[in-house]
């Protein structure tokens, strides 16, 4: 039976409004196959009862493992359809359904709260297999804390790998893309619910989201479309808008192919390049740097132009008004290569333009500049990566061609694999035009073939109306999803919700200084002193059993949803101690007063 993500909530059993008084608390073992049968296209696939003290190796972070803090029951399920249109086994676009595994702590233990958490990238893991964990390391942790918490493997158990997006016959997978887009998260929610109902006999009082990346495009998916689902959300450095940001990644090759004549193929090419654009970022930090953090407060003030700077070009070459005085040939910069770098940090535009009087405004995603396509990373991010891998998955999507996909010797993703055919690495045919043709192609297809991957949607009546609380927070210096383009949906979400005062009603956005892509917190300092940078305290692999205190922007939703407290300022500290300082309400920024210490979070104000 096929069912249809909008139908989905009508078509199931309301499990979630049992009582205590229908239904005692079942045993952790196979008694739950029987118990269990919401629906004809979920199976229990298997029952393990985790003793406290297990050692837990999560697929994100095999070693050191997640010790279980109290018994725990591992229940992993798989509800069809999945992809019927594939019929080769053997195939990564084969799949029988979407795996979930869900957590459940003894009924004791159990804080009568759900913690469901999102998943990562491509997604995929174990998650419908009895003898493998699917879970990242957040999850379990979830558990230890006392929370009931289900994970979903998105529809496909290749973890990381995007090569189930592709059909063994070259077509895109657009079954797949409607677990993976949505379906698969809708699915998690209802089944850990019914599960949670009948497990202990009662329904949770509160249930949670909990997600970053493309774990924070799943919960806002759910915002969008099913806010109904959950009580409060937490989102990290959401992968929204992935048709922008995911196929304008491959703008820097574009640049280098067409500017410079080499790619991430030419191996020693690229990284010479990136070893000069690390420096030129070092110096880009250091020429805005204010508060001498070893990071940007605010990224979107600085204009740094390695064109313009003396000392970040080759001894006498002629810059934009200035001549080199860098004798190091492996940092200087040529003047083509300074360009090279300012389109890159300028984003792509469609004949490779780019604007040196580009605003703050612009910068900060509440604004294109000229010509612009889409926002990139921020001056104080390590954008090498950029520079010596080919990101080459959604431009192939875009495509609707494998063929245009990186093979191993350019990206180091894993290369998507498809027997429709051995070609590969035709995005080095790009240039500027066929780029942005790509983007615009991917945008105009999400409606039909990946069933609104964009997750974009401002419209946000119904969560509001229903009272649901929403808490995001996006690192300023993240490397794998440009701030720029979440801040723009906040904006887009104040323009059409009454404006920003209305907006914090119901959700509340923080930007982290030095924050870069981690679903556990990293800091990154052109000084290498990471751990000086001020960070959330969160659950993870290092904070296995955290208090309320060291779950910090969790806590701060939880007390919004289960109290009326708004969250407000929330002082963030480095991990070594040593730099305090207050994270704001958005559109407030964290301020340096100018004269206080800088180590001090009583010498900052959010303005």
């Amino acid at each position: 039976m096929r069912i249809a993500a909008g139908c989905l909530l009508a078509a199931l059993p309301d499990w979630g409004h049992m009582t205590a008084a229908q239904a005692e608390p079942l045993a952790c073992d196979d008694g739950i196959k029987t118990a269990f049968h919401p629906d004809t296209d979920t199976v229990v696939v298997a029952v393990r009862l985790v003793k406290k003290g297990e050692e837990l190796s999560a697929v994100d972070v095999p070693k050191p493992p997640v010790i279980a803090a109290a018994d725990l029951c591992l229940v992993k399920l798989l509800v069809g359809p999945g992809v019927t249109v594939e019929k080769d086994p053997s195939a990564r676009s084969y799949s029988q359904g979407i795996g979930i595994e869900v957590w459940l702590p003894t009924p004791t233990n159990w804080n009568e709260r759900i913690r469901n958490y999102g998943g990562g990238g491509w997604v995929g893991g174990g998650h419908r297999f009895a003898d493998q964990i699917g879970s990242k390391v957040p999850a379990i942790v979830n558990a230890n804390m006392g929370y009931a918490s289900g994970t979903t493997d998105a529809g496909q158990p290749w973890y990381q790998d995007g090569s189930f997006t592709f059909l063994s016959d070259g077509k895109v997978n657009a079954e797949a893309f409607r677990d993976f887009s949505v379906r698969a998260m809708v699915e998690q929610a209802v089944k850990t619910k019914q599960l949670v109902s009948l497990y202990y006999g009662k329904p949770a009082k509160y249930a949670y989201y909990d997600g970053h990346s493309q774990g924070g495009r799943q919960g806002y998916k759910i915002i969008q479309d099913h806010p109904e689902l959950y009580d409060g959300y937490m989102i990290a450095a959401p992968a929204l808008s992935i048709p922008m940001f995911g196929t304008t990644a491959l703008y820097a090759q574009t640049v280098m192919k067409t500017d410079l004549g080499y790619t991430a193929i030419d191996k020693r090419e690229a990284a010479a390049f990136a070893a000069k654009v690390d420096a030129a970022n070092k110096r880009a930090v250091s020429a805005c740097d204010r508060a001498g953090l070893g990071f940007l407060l605010n990224p979107f003030q600085c204009d740094y132009d390695p064109a313009r700077d003396a000392a970040a070009l080759c001894t006498g070459v002629a810059g934009n008004g200035v001549t080199g005085s860098n004798a190091d040939p492996a940092t200087c910069m040529s003047p083509r290569e300074a360009i090279a770098l300012d389109k890159i940090w300028f984003g792509a535009t469609a004949d490779g333009s780019f604007d040196a009087a580009q605003t703050p405004d612009s910068r900060s995603g509440k604004s294109l500049g000229a010509g612009q396509l889409w926002w990139t990373f921020t001056r104080g991010t390590a954008i090498g990566h950029l520079i010596t891998s080919a990101s080459t998955d959604n431009f192939a999507l875009a495509m609707g061609d494998v063929s245009y996909a990186a093979d191993a010797s350019a990206t180091s993703a894993i290369p998507i694999t498809n027997r429709s055919t051995t070609s590969r690495n035709r995005w080095l045919e790009l240039d500027y035009r066929d780029l942005a043709d790509a983007v615009h192609k991917y945008v105009a297809l999400q409606p039909t073939l990946f069933s609104d991957l964009a997750t974009d949607k401002p419209d946000l009546r119904k969560l509001r109306d229903l009272g649901r609380k929403v808490v995001v927070y996006n690192g300023l210096a993240d490397d794998a999803i440009p701030p720029a383009g979440n801040i723009n949906y906040h904006e887009r979400v104040a323009a059409a919700m009454g404006g920003h005062a209305e907006v914090q009603k119901f959700m509340r956005m923080y930007l982290l200084p030095g924050a870069a892509h981690s679903s556990q917190g990293r800091g990154y300092a052109i000084n290498g002193k990471n751990d000086a940078v001020p960070l959330p305290k969160l659950p993870g692999n290092a904070n296995q059993t955290p208090t309320r205190e060291q779950d910090q922007f969790f806590t701060a939703l939880v007390d919004w949803v289960e109290k009326g407290i708004a969250p407000g300022e929330i002082t963030l500290t480095s991990r070594d101690n040593s730099v305090s300082y207050p994270a704001c309400v958005y559109p407030l920024m964290t301020t340096w007063n100018g004269t206080g210490p800088a180590t001090q979070a009583s010498s900052y104000a959010c303005r």
